[in-house]
């Protein structure tokens, strides 16, 4: 008698098939990573017992939710998610079963974070023109006049160098003013000085960031190319002279052109007719006013002697030396510094 109603009893708890007329799992069956799943029982006795299962069940946290409603969170993967509803039916009892499958998609991986971009390297200021012939500029130290080049380009420390001959100054540390053709003047200080190529480096005092300037070429031109200049010599000042390289640098440091120059253009950038880079500076001649052969500094030299702006002399401040009046016509006579007379040969 215990045996058959054990039996009975196994049967009456055994699961029915779902009825798919009714009873159901209602709800999304994809979620995204982290989100909570939510599901509910739809076709469900308000008298029945209802039990959720998850499989696979390990890490899936389950929330107190609202009878009929399953919420869980857990892991990205596939879950089977079975309900069981269990109802009296007459003497006994009877388990309805509704399935689903959920799906938690997989976390998307965190792209890398790209590398800092490299730190750009220090460059020099910007600021200023190319513009070789608004470069030139007209040059004193004391009374002694000559012409010289702005160079490019613009020192890191926001001066500009300015380049001349080593016979229009006297020696490193002196001070002078450079007056473009613009109108403005800046304060000049010897920084470099070289007698054998006759060339001389100075740097501004100010920092100006929109002086015209000239680039000297990296290599010195071959006889035969065509060169101009436009200095300040007491023939025809301010004019454009033209003529050619005849031949290469010497043991000197210098280049043989011919070239119409007098006093006053000594120091002056001599350009190339095709690419307008500075490739000498005026030195000497064989006569004044007329077209004849004349030398000046190559530019590999003045590429060379070309000071850095951590110089020793750069670093060297001299004391202001104290002012007294003096007639006011001393430095109103500008005077050009006579060019050197030299034997063509």
């Amino acid at each position: 008698m215990r045996s058959m109603l054990s039996v009975c009893l196994v049967l009456a708890l055994a699961p029915a098939a779902a009825r798919a007329d009714t009873l159901r799992i209602a709800g999304e069956t994809k979620y995204k990573p982290h989100s909570l799943v939510r599901l509910r029982a739809e076709g469900v006795d308000t008298k029945a017992a209802i039990l959720w299962r998850v499989h696979p069940s390990k890490d899936v946290q389950r929330a107190t939710a609202p009878r009929g409603v399953l919420e869980f969170a857990a892991h990205p993967g596939t879950y089977e998610v079975e309900l069981l509803v269990i109802r009296a039916v007459g003497d006994g009892l009877q388990v309805d079963e509704a399935r689903a499958t959920v799906e938690i998609e997989p976390c998307r991986p965190v792209p890398p974070t790209p590398p800092a971009p490299p730190k750009p390297e220090p460059r020099p200021p910007g600021g200023g023109k190319l513009d070789p012939a608004g470069a030139l500029g007209r040059i004193r130290f004391g009374n002694a006049g000559c012409t010289a080049t702005v160079v490019g380009p613009r020192r890191p420390d926001g001066r500009w160098d300015v380049l001349t001959a080593a016979h229009c100054v006297s020696g490193v540390g002196q001070r002078g003013t450079l007056t473009l053709k613009d109108g403005r003047t800046l304060g000049l200080r010897v920084v470099a000085h070289h007698k054998t190529p006759d060339v001389a480096w100075c740097v501004t005092e100010e920092e100006v960031a929109d002086l015209p300037f000239a680039l000297i070429a990296a290599k010195n031109p071959e006889p035969g190319t065509a060169i101009w200049h436009m200095g300040y010599g007491v023939d025809k000042p301010g004019n454009r002279e033209d003529g050619t390289v005849v031949a290469g640098e010497n043991g000197q440091g210098q280049l043989r052109m011919t070239l119409s120059v007098s006093s006053g253009d000594s120091g002056g950038g001599i350009f190339r007719s095709d690419t307008n880079e500075l490739i000498s500076v005026v030195c000497c001649t064989s006569g004044m006013g007329r077209k004849v052969s004349m030398w000046g500094c190559s530019a590999e030299v003045a590429q060379r002697t070309r000071p850095k702006a951590t110089d020793p002399e750069e670093a060297w401040t001299p004391v202001p030396i104290p002012l007294r009046s003096w007639p006011a016509d001393f430095d109103d006579e500008w005077q050009p510094v006579p060019i050197p007379i030299r034997v063509a040969r």
